[in-house]
């Protein structure tokens, strides 16, 4: 028996004939199902539609599969819905019921996916949401359900903008928004200000972002930004950075700016909490201002940046003074032992 009572069948003898059988023999007791690795398999919905008690759908590497139900919803049973390496799926169900009690929705690797479902906003259990690889869907909604607390997109090249009740999402403790290039506009009103962790990647969403005012975070604990064009953080004409970081930070991430030259103390000057600094792919970047470092950091990591590691790395850097005060320095995986 498998996991939740669902009975095995061999992935590389399963296909439609095979869940057809599957469907006729107690399927309406069918609790988790999972599939994976199927090339051949098109369709689901002769056990989908009938398995009134199912609770996780796990569908794997199906490279054929363009179809989970023929009646356009799925059991309001179900809590975990898993879509992973089904490039042909354009659409997962038209509609959900608003008393389906899904909790947990990740789709990655679904290229031809256009939507996400119509009542997706009213699943008051919904509280993670994973979209990865997914590079047709253009929108996951206007609206997302008041009760997430996780919206993790990434590798969506396609994707326009977010829903505009962002500001509402007053449970939202994780955000990431990685490598989603065509981004063109995000809610006026901001993000949540109970938002704990914070991942952003591409210059239009981090420039958007930092307009939109991050130092109003008054939660945020956890921001990692990225893949930026820019060689510095702009000045305002008073002198102080655009950049305006919240002060209840404790760790703070740079990763892959290819131009980055500089990184203004100014960043740092209001982070009296924070305790780890990370720096990736940064290549061009040489130093850090003493005024960057604040008196409780615990941790240093360097990694992927040469010139950073040439000038701080223990007894080879000439810099390696500047931080050797900090507990804790790991260049490019490597702990600096004091």
């Amino acid at each position: 028996m498998d996991e939740g009572g669902a009975s095995s069948t061999s992935p590389s003898l399963m296909n439609e004939e095979n869940l057809s059988c599957i469907g006729n023999n107690n399927a309406s007791l069918l609790e988790h199902l999972k599939i994976s690795n199927c090339p051949s398999l098109k369709c689901v919905s002769t056990i989908v539609d009938v398995a009134a008690m199912l609770n996780h759908l796990d569908i794997e590497e199906c490279p054929k599969l363009t179809s989970l139900s023929s009646k356009d919803t799925l059991p309001t049973t179900l809590k975990v819905l898993r879509l992973v390496d089904c490039p042909k799926l354009e659409s997962i169900v038209d509609k959900l019921n608003k008393d389906t009690l899904l909790e947990h929705l990740l789709i990655r690797g679904c290229e031809k996916l256009r939507c996400l479902p119509r009542g997706l906003h009213k699943l008051c259990h919904l509280k993670e949401i994973y979209i990865h690889n997914c590079n047709r869907l253009i929108s996951v909604g206007n609206l997302l359900p008041t009760n997430l607390r996780s919206l993790h997109i990434e590798d969506s090249e396609k994707l326009e903008a977010l829903p505009n009740n962002m500001h509402n999402l007053n449970f939202l403790q994780h955000l990431s928004m990685y490598d989603c290039p065509s981004i063109i506009s995000f809610p006026e009103e901001g993000f949540p200000t109970n938002l704990r962790e914070l991942w952003l990647s591409g210059a239009k969403c981090c420039e958007q972002v930092f307009e939109l005012g991050l130092h109003r975070l008054t939660s945020l604990t956890y921001l990692s930004i990225g893949s930026g064009i820019m060689d510095s953080f702009p000045e305002k004409e008073d002198g102080n950075t655009m950049l305006m970081l919240p002060t209840s930070l404790t760790t703070l991430r740079f990763y892959k700016f290819p131009n980055l030259l500089f990184l203004s103390w100014k960043l740092f000057q209001n982070l009296s909490v924070l305790e780890e600094i990370s720096i990736v792919a940064c290549p061009k970047l040489a130093s850090l201002s003493e005024k960057c470092f604040p008196p409780l950091l615990q941790r240093l990591d360097i990694s992927n940046c040469p010139v950073l590691k040439q000038n701080y790395e223990k007894d080879k850097g000439i810099m390696w003074s500047k931080i050797a005060n900090i507990p804790s320095v790991n260049i490019d995986g490597k702990e600096q032992q004091k």
